[in-house]
Order: C-alpha cells, then structure tokens, then sequence
C-alpha cells in the first residue's frame, strides 16, 4: 500500500466514524409544544448531546494528529499498517461508548470505559508516531533526542492519566469526566514544532 492509499483509508475510515457517531442522535417526541414539554426533551437529550460533542472533537483532533504524522511520512511498510490498523480499531469504538455513557452518565463501571479507551488511542497514535519518526526512516526529521523523548512520554503520560482517570471515577465521578474533558487540551492538541512545520 502507497502513502496515499493509506492517507485515503485513514480519512474515510474516520469520516464513515463520524457519520456513526452523529447517527446515535435522535431527535425526541414532543408530546405538545408547551416550554415544559420542550424543556423536559431537553433534559432527556443533554447527556447524549454533550457526549457527541466531546466524542468528536477529540475524534477530530486524532485526525488532525494524524494527518500531521503522515503528512510526513514518504513510505510506509507492513507494521506501519497495522498501527495505522490498531488506531482505526480504537477510534471506531467511539460512537459505541458515547452511546454508551450518553445512556448511563452516571454509571462509573460505562464512565471508565471512555478513558481506557482513550488511554488506548493515545498510546497506539504514540506508537505510530514512534515507529515511524523514532524507529524507522518512514518519516525524515531533524528532531532531536530531546524532543522525541519528550513526544514519547507526553503519549505515554497521556495513557496513564486517561487509566488514573477511570478508575477514580468509582471514588468521585466528577474527576473522571474533568479528567477526561481536560485531556485532549493537554495531550492530545499537536505541536508545530519549527523543524516539523508543514511547508
């Protein structure tokens, strides 16, 4: 597979994720048109609207990482692929688990489900960005030690949070969504290092 096949791939598979993930939106019946009623509707749907929002920005923001990461890259190989393959995998599991946790905000056992899950995209689109920046040629850069280290633990940091985040969730719920909602400002949000800068 080329570059640009994989590039095509990546971007459909994460549009086709998005397309889900607002389907899981239903409009609700309206019994009358009285305010009551409507804010009544309103309650109902918050949970699931809320968590459609968070769920794509941080899906947009895995794209945007990693169209950055291939961006660069000039030639891809088999475990490459199969990276690319594993975080396909995690990003899919998004539309289940904001349908999941939009039904049960308040059940920690479905809450952690969201963390682990993104403890796990973070590490696999570390990975990606290791193997081909760090382990291999895939991707030329004049990055330095430094650098690499500091990209490679912030992925790394990012998991352990995300996991931390799950579980005290089952002490004090709050923490758990604060945690999460935090994260991708934190983590996940690229940097356009000068030496890396798109041209």
């Amino acid at each position: 597979m080329t570059k640009n096949r994989l590039e095509a791939f990546s971007d459909g598979m994460f549009a086709i994720i998005l397309t889900i993930l607002v389907l899981e939106l239903h409009v609700p019946e309206l019994e009358n048109g009285s305010l009551s009623v409507f804010s009544e509707a309103l309650k109902t749907i918050a949970p699931k609207f809320l968590a459609f929002l968070f769920s794509f920005f941080i899906l947009a923001i895995f794209w945007v990482n990693h169209h950055h990461i291939v961006h660069q890259i000039v030639k891809v190989d088999s475990k490459l692929l199969w990276l690319n393959n594993a975080l396909l995998f995690s990003a899919s599991l998004f539309p289940f688990l904001t349908a999941f946790i939009g039904d049960y905000p308040d059940n920690p056992f479905v809450v952690a489900l969201y963390p682990i899950n993104m403890a796990l995209s973070s590490v696999i689109l570390g990975a990606f960005w290791k193997y081909a920046f760090v382990d291999t040629d895939l991707a030329p850069n004049n990055l330095t030690m430094e650098q690499k280290r500091k990209r490679i633990n912030q992925d790394r940091m990012a998991g352990l949070i995300n996991l931390a985040s799950a579980a005290l969730g089952f002490v004090w719920l709050p923490i758990t969504y604060a945690v999460i909602m935090g994260m991708p400002f934190l983590f996940i949000i690229p940097e356009l290092m000068s030496n890396t800068r798109e041209e």
